[in-house]
């Protein structure tokens, strides 16, 4: 749409009320907040057409007028982050009573530079104090954060992570957190413009996470002091999208109904009980090393498991929770996905999603015990995690060429006929990502995976 009304053609977006904020922010961001659009009661997925027909109908007359009429001038488009303004500076009086934060937070709300909860004022020495956790200048850019490109400067990051409630310990994870992000196979645009669930979850491996004070044991992913640092970053990284990404709920985000998992998810490896070398070792990593790996994700799912005893009873449990028919299993038979790198028109291939799987290291016990390792266990799940092949050329054609061959794997072809044919539900069993953590138990959580995965190192400061 922007593309076209920058080459001189008119065009008028139709989206879904539920949408028009999130549309504002969008053309907002690509510097075309003029752009013309209507809307219209819902959103057109899933409906019969002649109730599309019957919608877009009804909005034909303001249609024509978004065609005919000259746009208004960006200036005056109201929520326009343009306008030609520079950068404003505020400076807010704070004192120590109720009253001064809440005149703190009121003010950020007002901007909508928050997710909700109350943050910790970012004041010039809470800022300085926070880039003491790092050896990088303030302002490098680490990367450009979608769907509004705000540069994500080293500073910019240290404000989020103060009004997280971080400790400079706790920066560096942070800061590899959003060097994952920036990896084009993250495909974080998508992530960030979705009508899904999809958030990122941080997985922490190495000395960083004793000393950041990262809890990697009983209620890991919970609320409590005890999980101060993990809801801190995990946080943080949110905030960053808001504020650097102007990622706002319905407006960059427009997310349907949304998660609690978007507040933010951080967690650590409990490397000390673990009967596998941890994650980050999977990785190309040194077991002394630190890492962070952020993987997008929708869920999670509880998987409860306190009758298995033998590995064959616990793997048969995780695989029942993976047929979950819109999770993209399978997709990789139709060729790899595709990630858009920024605002270009360049898009790189990835793999397709990374399951986590957090196991409780009493299950991981279970199955090291019967001789099985990560790898092994991951194989068993590729190659018992399956899809009706009959069932996933039904829901979309095959890329051909023009003797009608499969253009990605036609080595499978002979199988289309075939009704009780089926194939793994991911392409590698190394996609089935396992990660122990938590207390020792008969727990774990599954996460289905969306788009990418990447691992960066933690700066040891």
């Amino acid at each position: 749409m922007v593309a076209v009304e920058k080459a001189g053609v008119p065009a008028v977006a139709i989206a879904a009320r539920s949408f028009a904020r999130a549309w504002r922010s969008c053309v907002d961001g690509w510097g075309q907040p003029s752009a013309a659009f209507v809307t219209i009661p819902h959103a057109t997925t899933g409906q019969q057409a002649d109730f599309i027909h019957k919608m877009v109908d009804e909005q034909i007359d303001e249609i024509i007028q978004g065609l005919t009429a000259l746009p208004a001038s960006a200036g005056e488009v109201r929520g326009a982050r343009s306008g030609g303004k520079t950068t404003e500076m505020f400076t807010i009086e704070l004192d120590e009573t109720p009253e001064g934060m809440d005149a703190v937070n009121r003010f950020l709300a007002e901007r909508d530079w928050s997710d909700g909860i109350p943050v910790m004022p970012p004041t010039p020495v809470a800022v300085e104090q926070m880039l003491k956790g790092t050896r990088r200048a303030p302002q490098d850019v680490v990367m450009v954060m979608e769907p509004g490109f705000g540069l994500a400067t080293v500073e910019k990051i240290a404000i989020n992570a103060v009004m997280a409630g971080c400790r400079p310990e706790q920066f560096p994870v942070l800061l590899a957190a959003i060097d994952c992000l920036a990896q084009p196979e993250m495909n974080h645009r998508d992530m960030q413009v979705s009508g899904h669930t999809e958030a990122p979850i941080i997985l922490v491996n190495g000395p960083i996470a004793e000393k950041a004070g990262i809890n990697f044991g009983t209620t890991a992913m919970g609320p409590g002091v005890i999980n101060s640092a993990n809801t801190a970053i995990g946080r943080a990284l949110r905030l960053c999208l808001i504020n650097i990404g102007y990622c706002n709920a319905g407006a960059g985000d427009p997310n349907f109904i949304g998660l609690p998992t978007k507040f933010g998810m951080c967690i650590a490896e409990n490397e000390e009980v673990s009967p596998w070398q941890p994650y980050h070792m999977d990785r190309g990593f040194r077991r002394d090393e630190s890492a962070v790996t952020v993987v997008t994700v929708t869920g999670p799912t509880t998987i409860i498991d306190p009758r298995s005893k033998t590995h064959e009873d616990t793997l048969n449990n995780i695989a029942s929770m993976m047929f979950y028919p819109n999770c993209g299993a399978g997709g990789w038979l139709k060729g790899w996905q595709s990630a858009q790198v920024g605002h270009t028109n360049k898009r790189v291939p990835y793999q397709g999603p990374y399951h986590p799987i957090l196991l409780s290291p009493s299950r991981a016990v279970i199955l090291a015990e019967a001789g099985m390792s990560k790898q092994d266990s991951q194989a068993w799940l590729h190659q018992n995690c399956r899809v009706s092949l009959k069932s996933l050329l039904k829901a979309g054609a095959m890329p051909m060429d023009a003797d009608g061959k499969w253009l990605h794997h036609p080595e499978l072809q002979h199988l289309a006929d075939d009704p009780k044919a089926t194939i793994p539900a991911l392409e590698s069993p190394e996609q089935f990502l396992l990660f122990v953590t938590g207390g020792s138990t008969h727990y774990a959580n599954f996460f289905y995976g969306t788009y990418g995965i990447a691992t960066s190192p933690v700066e040891d400061v």
